[in-house]
């Protein structure tokens, strides 16, 4: 790796946490963002898909922040450049094909006694504050279809549940691979409820 990208990793990994999380979702906005429509229709095709996005990361992130700090760890949301650059353009490519991938950043973990139980539960809350945007969203969207504001709420929760989904898949460095060494049953049960609701 050359000094430069050293350089530029070191930058992304000391941005504050808000700007970190308005790039995070931008970069998983993209997979939403339809240019032909921008003229004719931008809310509906830059500004909800752009909130929504928002709304999936940060939730997500704070969660796992929010339990490491309940166990006296250090934490805080941390964007990289190489997995920012990589999300951005897989999932520009990825809005053809339906495909929506997110390696932006990580929440950053210190602990003197990160062990397998920490880890679990700490890994647990980013789904699991998904899946309950996500059916936030259903019940907006069912109190206010037909409308804009329904429209919202259903690209909320379809968007929540997927994030939940592809976050719990077990391997490398997702959630799901932590939360089903440290409990597979609670690991299986919400998969199965990330898959159920993202693709039935």
């Amino acid at each position: 790796m050359s000094w430069d990208i050293r350089y530029l990793e070191w930058r992304f990994a000391n941005l504050n946490e808000i700007t970190s999380f308005l790039l995070a979702a931008l970069s998983l906005a993209v997979a939403y963002i339809r240019p032909i429509s921008i003229l004719s229709d931008p809310i509906g095709s830059i500004i909800i898909p752009y909130i929504v996005a928002l709304l999936a990361i940060i939730p997500h992130e704070i969660g796992h922040r929010q339990a490491a700090r309940r166990y006296g760890c250090f934490s805080r949301f941390t964007l990289s450049f190489s997995g920012f650059w990589t999300t951005l353009i897989l999932n520009i490519i990825g809005s053809f094909v339906g495909i929506l991938v997110f390696f932006s950043g990580y929440t950053s973990i210190s602990c003197g006694f990160l062990n397998r139980d920490v880890e679990g539960k700490t890994a647990l809350a980013g789904p699991l504050t998904n899946i309950i945007v996500g059916f936030v969203g259903l019940i907006g969207a069912s109190l206010v279809p037909f409308s804009l504001v329904g429209l919202f709420f259903f690209e909320l929760a379809r968007f929540n549940f997927w994030v939940a989904f592809f976050n719990l898949l077990p391997f490398w460095v997702l959630d799901g691979l932590k939360i089903f060494r440290w409990n597979m049953i609670v690991w299986a049960v919400l998969i199965i409820i990330a898959f159920a609701l993202t693709f039935l």
